[in-house]
């Protein structure tokens, strides 16, 4: 048998063996495609605007399906201050679905007349509308901590006082202006300390039981002793 002819069936023998590997690179190329990211759909979003996740995922449309990583847009989904979690999938058909947890609004930040929503752990997470009704916090930008401590003792310092606590304007480090719903002036105390409150509620009943007008403060800062600002007299004023 000459040498030409056993080339001819060895490169037949390698084109046979050749062509089906081949037909499974050209089928996987031509759906790799064929099956493109082509939609995203969000849902979950109540509170704060869907087109925002929308905006994320949109830089998934046109990567074929298999090579989108879910993992890699979630990761970017959850970077939006308002979003606490987030599920995604991808389907070989090019949809990605979104399912996300919003964080929860439960008071607003107010630095320098601007207002932003705040979480219940104080994380900044989107502008807060006129009329959001829900706590304020003022002075704290510089100190988030101290605002999340704020925000953890909210509910004790409503305890104490009985009172529906509104606004919290920050004094100096422990120190706080504390305005509640039923009453018309600033307490200042210690959030670290609510307690001290319980005294001080009691000492502003006594003064008010007293017949005397409403006072102009009630300072509650230092353990054991509450400080009442009297209002001045009429003539005083005059």
């Amino acid at each position: 048998m000459s040498g030409i002819v056993r080339h001819r069936r060895l490169w037949r023998r390698l084109a046979t063996r050749a062509l089906p590997a081949l037909l499974v690179l050209a089928l996987t190329v031509t759906l790799a495609a064929a099956l493109q990211v082509r939609q995203v759909r969000v849902t979950g979003a109540q509170r704060f605007p869907a087109r925002e996740v929308e905006a994320v995922l949109h830089s998934a449309l046109g990567t074929p399906t298999i090579a989108a990583r879910a993992s890699e847009l979630r990761a970017s989904v959850r970077a939006l201050p308002w979003v606490a979690d987030a599920t995604v999938r991808i389907s070989l058909d090019g949809l990605v679905t979104c399912a996300i947890v919003e964080r929860v609004p439960v008071a607003v930040a107010v630095d320098l007349g601007v207002h932003r929503l705040l979480d219940g752990e104080g994380r900044l997470i989107a502008p807060a509308e006129p009329g959001a009704h829900l706590l304020e916090l003022d002075g704290f930008a510089a100190y988030p901590e101290e605002r999340a401590a704020v925000l953890a003792a909210a509910t004790r310092l409503e305890h104490c006082w009985n009172d529906r606590l509104v606004s919290v304007d920050r004094v100096g480090s422990h120190d706080v202006a504390l305005r509640f719903a039923g009453t018309p002036f600033p307490v200042l105390a210690d959030p670290d300390d609510p307690q001290a409150l319980v005294a001080a509620r009691k000492v502003l009943d006594a003064w008010l039981a007293s017949g005397r007008p409403a006072p102009l403060r009630v300072d509650a800062r230092v353990a054991g002793r509450v400080a009442v600002l009297p209002a001045p007299a009429p003539e005083e004023a005059d």
